[in-house]
């Protein structure tokens, strides 16, 4: 599997918006199509930046200080999705891809035990071929 595949798996509309939209159009936009970021474009068409969920929230934890008002609560997702702590890191990517999220609470004997995020499972992964790729490199190398 390429890069290009994920791409033209894609629905429609694109990740894109025009430079000059405002923050709050990009956001909406991110939110209709259940992306994390999005390609900027010049009125030509031409890709001169992106926009991503880390900097809206660098730009409203900067500049807007009337949110130590509003408290947690008010903006939290509340259906959350869960899974069992001896849940096979394939069936957590498959949920969260499944329902669009990037955050799982983890719960071992009704008690949630932490959270797991998308990162996590890519890193772990990562981790994982790198050191099978070794082991095979190795085992080659003795023969």
């Amino acid at each position: 599997m390429r890069v290009l595949d994920i791409i033209n798996a894609k629905s429609e509309p694109k990740p894109q918006v025009k430079q000059s939209d405002s923050v709050l159009a990009a956001v909406r936009h991110m939110l209709s199509i259940k992306e994390t970021g999005l390609l900027i474009l010049t009125p030509a068409g031409d890709v001169v930046g992106i926009i991503t969920q880390k900097d809206v929230l660098r730009l409203i934890a900067e500049r807007y200080t009337q949110l130590e008002k509003v408290e947690v609560w008010e903006v939290m997702s509340k259906n959350l999705t869960t899974v069992p702590s001896e849940t096979p890191l394939d069936q957590a990517l498959g949920l969260m891809t499944e329902n669009h999220i990037h955050h799982l609470p983890v719960v071992r004997d009704g008690k949630t035990v932490g959270l797991i995020s998308l990162d996590d499972i890519i890193s772990a992964r990562l981790k994982r071929t790198e050191s099978e790729a070794q082991l095979l490199k190795d085992f080659i190398a003795q023969q």
